[in-house]
């Protein structure tokens, strides 16, 4: 029972700071202050492979951070340009989360597809539609 009890708070302690990360960047985005928005990119240059990063948003510019070196050589490309959203596919569900949705872009270089979880959908989306990519 104790096990049980540990558990759930320890379950009630990760699901209350990861609200409050999310709220820390919503409230930073309203500022107009950059933000890093946690995603997985697939770049034209790197096809079929999903790379960890964060998009650097500001009100002058987007930005690609790698979180791994497969992705330390690669930049957005200009001209990137909000095309879409839609849920992963199925195999796709198997490399990104299931519950993300998958931001198409188009580039002069290619499709260039970047998961995001709904909560932040919505700064990506802003960001590329003012064609700040």
């Amino acid at each position: 029972m104790i096990e049980l009890v540990v558990c759930a708070a320890g379950v009630a302690l990760v699901g209350w700071l990861f609200r409050r990360a999310v709220g820390r960047r919503a409230d930073a985005a309203a500022r107009g202050d950059a933000i890093k928005v946690p995603c997985l990119l697939r770049h034209p240059a790197r096809q079929g492979r999903w790379l960890r990063g964060r998009l650097v948003i500001s009100p002058a510019e987007v930005v690609w951070e790698a979180r791994t070196r497969a992705g330390a050589a690669l930049s957005l490309p200009g001209g990137l340009r909000w095309a879409g959203v839609r849920v992963p596919s199925l195999r796709e569900a198997m490399k990104v989360n299931g519950g993300s949705r998958i931001v198409e872009c188009t580039a002069p270089e290619g499709t260039l597809l970047v998961s995001v979880m709904p909560h932040d959908l919505e700064h990506v989306r802003a960001a590329l539609d003012t064609g700040t990519g």
